[in-house]
């Protein structure tokens, strides 16, 4: 596979001049060592949407992609290595997984997200619940069912179903339960709901803006005229109040 890479390497640089850094694959891991993490993230994005099957499907690019990770993975199964003495299986396999499954429309650090799914996904094949529950409640309550379980024709008949709740109604629902709670305060309900509503006015690129769009500077500064306090400020709030929000709701799900 490392051999069908490096001879489509000149093929994929034509294609894309992001990869025009280094004439031959194999000389990929030196100058990453020494390149800016932007243009290293350009490069190994372009390796993750042609070893995509959203992208390319290159089987050949995934396998270039996931030679250049292997040092991170190799960092990973050291740390885990007490785990299982197939470490080094479970690694590589959940890596493989992750280069073929990245999701490379909406996201842009690589090997940074590559890497740290990659540890929670070996974690969560060795059944780590202990430090799954600490670090993705959602996946340490997760229940494995088989493909012809029952459940599944109901949850398919519910999915089918309208939407009961409308999104807003769902919305103030959370934030009353929050305040009645004591999770966030009145102040902080109205920033987080004129954050919102600023983030619809000025059309805010939901995924290129910090928290879906909700503490964008542009949605900042308008509620921060409005409330007559700083955007930093704004920001700074909303963050606490989504991570208290966050929290409250793990721990609502593990009660």
């Amino acid at each position: 596979m490392l051999a069908q890479a490096r001879t489509d390497w000149a093929g994929w640089s034509g294609h894309d001049p992001r990869l025009v850094v280094v004439d031959d694959l194999l000389d990929l891991p030196d100058w990453i060592r020494t390149a800016d993490r932007l243009d290293v993230d350009d490069v190994l994005h372009v390796l993750a949407r042609l070893g995509s099957p959203t992208g390319g499907d290159d089987i050949a690019a995934a396998g270039a992609l996931v030679w250049v990770l292997l040092p991170g993975a190799t960092v990973v199964a050291h740390r885990l290595r007490d785990m299982t003495p197939r470490i080094d299986e479970c690694v590589a396999a959940q890596l493989w997984i992750e280069v073929r499954s990245f999701a490379w429309e909406r996201r842009r650090k690589v090997a940074a997200n590559i890497v740290m799914n990659l540890r929670r996904g070996v974690l969560r094949d060795l059944g780590a619940h202990e430090h799954l529950r600490a670090v993705d409640p959602t996946w340490a309550h997760a229940v494995p069912l088989a493909p012809e379980a029952d459940l599944w024709r109901v949850l398919d008949a519910k999915a089918a179903e309208p939407l009961a709740v409308e999104a807003e109604e769902e919305l103030a629902e959370l934030l009353s339960w929050a305040m009645a709670h004591r999770v966030i305060g009145e102040h902080d309900r109205q920033l987080l709901v004129g954050l919102a509503e600023a983030a619809c006015q000025v059309a805010v690129p939901r995924s290129r803006q910090g928290r879906s769009g909700l503490c964008s500077r542009a949605g900042s500064s308008v509620v921060a005229a409005q409330h007559g306090i700083s955007a930093v400020t704004v920001r700074r709030r909303a963050r606490q109040s989504m991570r208290a929000l966050a929290e409250a709701y793990a721990r609502q799900m593990s009660a």
